[in-house]
């Protein structure tokens, strides 16, 4: 039969416990920054129209990792079998977010400046580090929870098997994925190429050019998201029972960003211009940013359906396994001629005359050991 994973029901509600604390601290910040510059004032910033405010904390990254930590609890409550892969790409995306905001949020002072336009000292800079810090951890935790609670299927107790794309989407799910992880390199190999080791710190820190409190850096960013392409898009191509979740995840994160990019690049005109500072850097960013548009609605269409790894599987019973088999009797042949079957001959038999009294019956013997009178 043919084997699978799939992430037991323990750990599959424990990761989604842990997803909706993700969701509500995403959401809370979001919150937070819709109470401080409204919604035209967000709308603004997340399309580039105009700068972000002071201490302004979140942007369109976060939108939709906030969309894919509600999703991946939600399956995970539902019993999804694309629920592990929900689960993984939003524990990533959360823990991407949380380094990178203990690092940059801990190191910014006065003098060693890492945002364009923050403050110190003040309640929303001090509690996105300390609340960075609470979910740095719990992200360590969901991560050991679903790397001890994948089980190979089928199991001892019955169970529906898990799902994988069809073959056709597994396929063109996986090229897709893979050109998503290739320009995701090449942008990183241009950028260290014409920046060479100075541009180090800049490009995968952050440091001097973060516009909000919980901004990745472009270069984290594109690390994280070669990785999860990667190994979504060998997955897609292996039919893995984890390819689906895992083409859900990329897309729910990744299409709101490009969504509100594109729209900020055609407002201002700018999507077919190269500029004259790194023509290169632009053109490829921005083939990627149709690239992750294009592709995410792809995988959506490609994985909404699924097939499973084999049949409903339930086990045999422990005591078939062990039964003797039941023994048939064969044909009984006729007797041969003048075949008698044994016993007395027949006539009459020894025995007291007709008439005469029984014999007298016999003392009765007590069972051994048993109390009765002593025989002489």
């Amino acid at each position: 039969m043919t084997q699978g994973m799939a992430l037991a029901k323990g750990a599959r509600i424990t990761g989604g416990v842990l997803s909706l604390l993700f969701f509500l601290w995403t959401a809370y910040w979001l919150a937070v920054d819709l109470g401080a510059f409204g919604v035209a004032g967000l709308w603004d910033t997340w399309t580039g129209t105009r700068p972000p405010g002071t201490n302004e904390v979140t942007n369109p990254v976060q939108l939709g990792f906030c969309l894919l930590q509600l999703t991946a609890a939600g399956a995970a409550f539902a019993g999804r079998r694309s629920a592990g892969g929900l689960l993984a790409v939003a524990t990533t995306a959360t823990f991407a977010t949380a380094a990178q905001a203990l690092v940059s949020v801990g190191s910014h002072t006065g003098d060693d400046r890492w945002f364009r336009n923050a403050e110190t000292g003040t309640a929303t800079f001090d509690g996105v580090f300390l609340s960075s810090l609470a979910l740095f951890l719990l992200t360590l935790v969901a991560a050991v929870v679903l790397l001890a609670g994948m089980r190979s299927w089928p199991r001892r107790t019955p169970s529906t098997p898990p799902a994988r794309p069809t073959g056709p989407a597994g396929a063109i799910g996986g090229l897709v994925l893979g050109a998503m992880a290739l320009g995701y390199a090449i942008w990183q190999i241009y950028m260290l190429v014409q920046g060479g080791g100075s541009a180090v710190p800049m490009l995968y820190l952050g440091k001097g050019a973060l516009s909000t409190l919980l901004s990745l850096s472009t270069g984290w960013y594109a690390v994280v998201f070669l990785l999860l392409t990667a190994i979504a898009g060998l997955n897609s191509l292996l039919r893995g029972s984890a390819a689906r979740g895992l083409s859900f995840g990329l897309a729910l994160a990744l299409l709101p960003n490009a969504v509100l990019s594109l729209i900020g690049l055609l407002s201002t005109g700018s999507l077919f211009r190269l500029g004259d500072v790194l023509p290169g850097a632009v053109l490829i960013s921005h083939s990627q940013l149709l690239l992750d548009l294009l592709g995410s609605a792809a995988l959506c269409a490609l994985m909404a359906r699924g097939e499973p790894f084999a049949p409903a599987w339930y086990p045999p019973s422990p005591a078939a396994a062990f039964a003797a088999p039941a023994y048939v009797p064969g044909p009984v042949a006729a007797p041969p001629a003048g075949w008698q079957p044994p016993g007395p001959p027949p006539g009459p038999q020894p025995g007291p005359p007709a008439g005469a009294p029984p014999y007298p019956p016999a003392n009765p013997q007590p069972p051994y050991g048993g109390y009765g009178p002593p025989q002489y």
